[in-house]
């Protein structure tokens, strides 16, 4: 009984100090923090954008907002209230169920990654604090949530909360969302458009109609789940609005391609000023955007004959987006083939699982149930890792993924910044095959690793912020990521380089310029999807999809090769027009140009150092990294090496006969009383058989053989060869029988 009260009296303690310092700690750091009802109003805000050269490209004013709580429907109230705060009315300002169970996961996962932030706490985080993920911050939203319920009602907080909260588009309360979006007032909205809106502030730039439709009316349809099993709506609402179309504002509409560049440099906003201290305030945005560069591509692709969406991004080795156009948005797809150099190729050059010289057999393989199938089902056998690349072959770049690894390629994909979930651990991730796709715009960021060294730069469209005033309150560090050696990214610009020489990007080579590239192409034997072109420069790199955001089928002759590619060249060509094109791209200093023996390569699939005398035909020039290089040398030419060659008498004489390749020539030597004598030289007869009739009848004679190879100034002999001792015969007996003994 007594250790059960010591026990007990223990855990008191325990509990009673966890709590003073709590306690202590909370007042300690909100003791001097106040709310501010002037935060709690929507205030003006001005953004000014400005281009590379500090023009102005555009003014957006959103003035001053505020909807009254009694001119919003009641049920456009109760679809924040069922998705944000089902609780709203119930509690005063925290809702400690919610607090609990978010506490028992963060504890779980050793983070603050869920808040189970309230209506009010949310309007607190908007209006009075950063979007930090940190206990300090989290205790002053507690504090001031706890104040604002004491000083005003649930309508006045609700009806605040409205009228600020960020519904992105630069879209700061219900007033201006609803006119963005939909063209009309707040006490025009439907249930339909409510639940759209709700869903929207999750995160907007995800959830946007015009950025994904997709995912914006999954996130609508669970918003009148929640009305409906809340009681806010009834089934028949409830199931009638499920399917009901949204009419979206034409002025607005995501197929504004004027627009489209500041679409993504708003979208990019979003995540840097959607808290203080940006909110509501007076900004200057300067952007990358390069005038010359956007016009050219606008009116390239305005005169594309080929009906479908279309989307262009161009940036410089950094990352910075120079133009940008697109007619349905930024939005994820699966990648084709432009995958291939950065999930397969390049990591395994990386980790010296394959040379460009690499031998690959290019045939229908079967991994473990898995059996990708080649364009056309067309393939070629034994091919090099740089043809592979050049022709597009699936199933050696599968091949090379497996000889990278999965998880090991994984490693490169998370550096470039491309998203990979759970269920991406199939080999068809060498053929592009994300489960939630990627953008165009991460794809092309992700090709900055070949013209920079293997440097990746995340792309980025705002170079600075700043106020009012000039005070710069963002500027864009061009941070990078190493992804890859020098050494691999040169040996990758020499593959991608012939992708255009002689590829399936072989349309850029009419720019009459250095350029390098991968095209890809996503489709099924029902037709194509998706049409990619990537190709990059010293200085740019330039990004091109073609496709349909619904889906449906491209024409059959669209490829990534095709017109993508077409209009890539066009757009490099234009350019450049009256300027110096760039020069190639440097090789890494350590990499090292050796020449093969293409004898050895062609022949025995060996990758052998070429003889120094090797004429230039017989050579085959590559890249190799220092620790990957060949070390075994050749003496094809310089030692030339034959077959023992038979000899034989008949009765015309003694009969020699040589096994020579077309390389080489060959002497013979009689040996005589301790002499040699030339009694032959393959050179000056043309023949590999020789009769030697200066002998005499019955006698032992000895032959010596030297082949060599003769390089238009010098032989170059392998080792002699001993024949056997051999007797002469008589001689001049039958003619005609010699004839039918060894002549062929």
């Amino acid at each position: 009984m007594k250790k059960t009260l010591k026990i007990l009296l223990l855990i008191f303690v325990i509990f009673f100090v966890v709590t003073f310092i709590s306690l202590y700690y909370f007042y300690s750091i909100t003791t001097n923090v106040k709310l501010d009802k002037n935060k709690l109003i929507s205030f003006n805000q001005t953004i000014v954008y400005y281009d590379k050269n500090n023009t102005l490209i555009k003014e957006e004013i959103n003035g001053k907002s505020i909807t009254d709580i009694i001119n919003i429907p009641e049920y456009t109230k109760n679809a924040f209230i069922s998705i944000e705060d089902k609780r709203f009315y119930l509690h005063n300002g925290l809702d400690y169920k919610g607090l609990l169970r978010a506490t028992f996961n963060n504890i779980k996962t050793l983070s603050f990654k869920e808040g189970a932030s309230t209506i009010s706490q949310q309007l607190i985080k908007n209006t009075h604090l950063s979007s930090e993920k940190t206990l300090k911050r989290k205790l002053l939203e507690i504090k001031l949530a706890k104040e604002l319920e004491s000083k005003y009602s649930k309508d006045e907080i609700l009806e605040k909360y409205l009228n600020t909260i960020y519904f992105g588009n630069n879209c700061y309360g219900i007033t201006s969302a609803t006119n963005y979006y939909f063209d009309k007032k707040p006490e025009e909205l439907t249930i339909n458009e409510s639940a759209m809106l709700a869903a929207i502030i999750k995160a907007p730039t995800i959830y946007s109609p015009f950025n994904d439709c997709k995912k914006c009316m999954e996130r609508k349809n669970l918003v009148l789940k929640e009305m409906f099993l809340q009681n806010y709506i009834t089934k028949n609402e409830y199931e009638e609005n499920l399917s009901r179309d949204i009419k979206l504002s034409n002025k607005n509409a995501k197929k504004n391609i004027d627009s489209t560049f500041l679409k993504m440099v708003r979208n990019e906003l979003d995540n840097i000023i959607k808290y203080p201290p940006y909110k509501n305030q007076y900004l200057n945005v300067y952007t990358y955007h390069d005038n010359e560069y956007q016009e050219k591509i606008d009116n390239i692709i305005a005169n594309s004959s080929t009906n479908c969406d279309k989307s262009v991004i161009l940036l410089n080795n950094y990352g910075q987006v120079c133009a940008y156009q697109s007619s349905c948005g930024d939005i994820p797809r699966q990648l084709g083939s432009v995958i291939k150099p950065l999930i397969a190729y390049a990591p395994a050059i990386e980790e010296n699982k394959v040379n460009s010289l690499t031998k690959i057999e290019d045939e229908i393989t079967d991994f473990n149930g898995y059996s990708p199938k080649n364009y056309n089902d067309k393939y070629l056998g034994s091919i090099s890792c740089k043809k592979s690349l050049i022709v597009s072959s699936n199933v050696c770049a599968v091949k090379i993924l497996n000889y990278v690894g999965i998880d090991n390629a994984k490693k490169y994909i998370k550096k470039l910044s491309l998203p990979l979930t759970e269920n991406d651990n199939s080999l068809s991730l060498a053929l592009g095959c994300f489960e939630k796709g990627i953008t165009l715009s991460q794809i092309t960021s992700a090709y900055t690793v070949f013209n920079n060294k293997g440097n990746y730069y995340n792309s980025s469209f705002i170079k600075m912020i700043t106020d009012r005033n000039g005070k710069v309150l963002y500027k864009n560090r061009n941070n990078y990521t190493k992804v890859f050696e020098d050494d691999t990214v040169s040996i990758m610009n020499d593959m991608l380089k012939d992708v255009v020489k002689e590829g399936t990007a072989k349309k850029l080579s009419f720019c009459n310029q250095t350029l390098y590239a991968k095209t890809g192409t996503v489709g099924s034997k029902n037709g194509n999807t998706d049409a990619y072109s990537i190709s990059y420069n010293k200085d740019l790199v330039l990004g091109i999809w073609f496709g349909h955001e619904d889906n449906q089928l491209l024409s059959n002759d669209i490829t990534g090769g095709s017109e993508p590619t077409s209009v890539g060249s066009k757009i490099w060509e234009d350019i450049y027009t009256g300027k110096k094109y760039p020069t190639e791209i440097e090789n890494s200093k350590t990499l090292e140009e050796i020449e093969i023996d293409k004898i050895a390569y062609d022949n025995d699939n060996k990758i052998i150092l070429a003889d120094k005398y090797t004429p230039k035909k017989y050579v085959i020039k590559a890249l190799f990294k220092q620790n990957n290089k060949p070390l075994e040398q050749s003496t094809r030419f310089s030692f030339p090496k034959i077959e023992k060659p038979k000899i034989s008498v008949n009765n015309k004489g003694i009969c020699i006969s040589l096994c020579l390749t077309k390389l080489y020539d060959a002497e013979i030597y009689r040996l005589e009383n301790g002499k040699e004598k030339l009694v032959y030289d393959t050179q000056n007869n043309n023949k590999e058989i020789f009769i030697d009739k200066t002998i005499a009848p019955f006698k032992v004679y000895t032959y010596k053989v030297m082949p060599y190879y003769f390089d238009g100034l010098e032989k170059h002999y392998g080792n002699e060869i001993i024949l056997e001792k051999i007797k002469s015969p008589i001689l001049n007996i039958d003619d005609d029988w010699w004839q039918n003994e060894f002549v062929d």
